[in-house]
């Protein structure tokens, strides 16, 4: 006999993970493989940051500082707000889930793209509402014109995840504007920026300087991508007070741990060296691109840390497909079919030695199905 429990989860989608490295390495018997999958940094974290970390151990007896005080002081005046205008959380899809509890009910509406962050329609499913999935535009960006007339009377938040994830496609700050200027001034908007860091753009952060200025508006980002904390999980929202105030309503009090803050905290300290490595991926994902454009395979061109590539390669009948004969080369990708964009792959960028390894076994790959004879194809 199983318990009783609510309807509602039947709705839930699960988060499947992608496939790690030492599952690969067992299901093909290898001792090495490459991991392009999760859009993780291809560096670990920052100097310092494992000293403070190992430091913060001896206190584990102690609970950490529920609100994340430091760490939202520091990201107050890193952004220019009070720290009664900045949220911590475990991560950021935390916060994304605090929202919904916050803001949804039964027989209200939650805006947003697809395919983008498969969190986003977990939100309407938990609270009984209604997710409102508004195709890509053309260009596998968000189409902003579609999702703003769909604004009713029943909607309580609208999400634009930019750039997207898992195309990559970013909107530019007069988008941004034009679209939250369309909307209803007490609608709720969250702007999740995950992949900021990676936006080589010259508008790049203006969003967070609307957020200081539109109280219906959340700007959403983490330390799992640039940063490379992926492991320990925190995320922060800026926003106007009634906002913050609405999460921590929800939130529940000793949420991020107190190594996470410490790490957090120090990694602000290194801004330099941050920048130095973004400079590095955004390279290397051109240089991929590039290598991208010389093949028959597609790719849309990205503004985040991974590259939304289109094999055109049609495997013999009853043989593997790409993502599976890239696994057996030992390359890890995610199949796209898991994100949404059935047919393609979504490629993390990595240091310069994994990404030769991903175009190495890319072309091993291609040998198998049509030849490549008409290089140079035009990214969308």
């Amino acid at each position: 006999m199983s318990i009783r429990i609510s309807p509602r989860l039947a709705a839930i989608p699960q988060y499947v993970p992608g496939l790690t490295t030492a599952e690969v390495l067992a299901r093909f018997g290898m001792d090495h493989a490459v991991k392009l999958a999760s859009n993780e940094s291809p560096f670990p974290p920052l100097p310092g940051v494992a000293e403070v970390v190992a430091a913060g151990t001896a206190g584990l007896n102690r609970y950490p500082d529920a609100p994340a005080r430091a760490l939202r002081r520091a990201l107050a005046e890193r952004h220019g707000v009070g720290p009664d205008e900045v949220v911590i959380g475990n991560g950021s899809c935390e916060l994304i889930l605090l929202a919904g509890q916050a803001l949804l009910d039964p027989g209200t509406t939650v805006i947003h793209a697809e395919p983008s962050f498969s969190l986003y329609p977990h939100l309407a499913a938990a609270a009984g509402a209604e997710a409102v999935a508004v195709p890509l535009a053309d260009d596998l960006g968000h189409d902003l014109d579609t999702m703003a007339a769909l604004v009713d009377e029943r909607t309580r938040l609208v999400i634009v995840c930019n750039p997207n994830n898992p195309t990559g496609v970013y909107r530019s700050a007069d988008e941004i504007e034009r679209f939250l200027d369309g909307l209803p001034e007490d609608l709720a908007v969250i702007v999740d920026e995950a992949y900021y860091d990676f936006v080589d753009r010259a508008d790049a952060g203006r969003t967070m300087s609307m957020a200081r200025e539109r109280p219906n508006l959340l700007v959403l980002r983490t330390f799992s991508k640039a940063h490379g904390l992926c492991g320990l999980r925190v995320g922060y929202g800026v926003g106007r007070a009634s906002w913050i105030d609405a999460l921590d309503r929800v939130r529940q009090p000793f949420n991020t741990n107190a190594l996470a803050q410490a790490a957090a905290l120090e990694s602000l300290r290194h801004p330099h060296e941050l920048e130095r490595r973004v400079r590095a991926v955004v390279a290397e994902r051109a240089r991929v691109e590039r290598a991208l454009a010389a093949t028959t395979w597609g790719f849309t061109g990205s503004q985040a840390n991974f590259i939304l590539v289109r094999p055109d390669t049609e495997p013999a009948a009853g043989s593997p497909g790409v993502h599976e004969q890239l696994l057996r080369l030992g390359v890890i990708v995610r199949d796209g079919a898991a994100l949404g964009c059935s047919g393609s792959l979504r490629v993390s960028i990595g240091t310069p030695d994994e990404n030769d390894a991903f175009l190495s076994a890319r072309e091993q790959v291609a040998r198998t199905g049509p030849r490549e004879t008409q290089p140079g194809r035009t990214p969308r």
